[in-house]
């Protein structure tokens, strides 16, 4: 996602103004926390005997849950796709040795 929206998605939610360290710093912890979030569901899909994860494999607690029920209230959705793309692909590259 682009650095002027994440600047209007962190000015509509939260009223915050950010500079582009902000941005690196929260870009650095949010695909930290989304591997994490991954790598375990990975592991409940795998004890549960799957190659597949499924949203149940995921631990979604009450707080995020509720994060994420105010999130789909913004009119203004952010694409996560390339988010979640780019986070794949470093998975597989750390799984293959190559780095990024």
């Amino acid at each position: 996602m682009g650095a002027t929206k994440f600047r209007r998605f962190f000015r509509v939610v939260a009223e915050l103004r950010v500079d582009d360290d902000d941005l690196k710093r929260y870009s650095e912890f949010v695909n930290e926390k989304l591997t994490d979030l991954l790598i375990v569901g990975q592991a409940a899909a795998k004890a549960s005997g799957r190659d597949v994860l499924m949203l149940h494999d995921l631990p979604i607690t009450k707080g995020l849950q509720q994060c994420i029920h105010a999130f789909e209230k913004l009119d203004d959705e952010p694409d996560l796709e390339p988010l979640l793309a780019d986070i794949a692909a470093s998975r597989q590259s750390a799984r293959s040795g190559v780095t990024r």
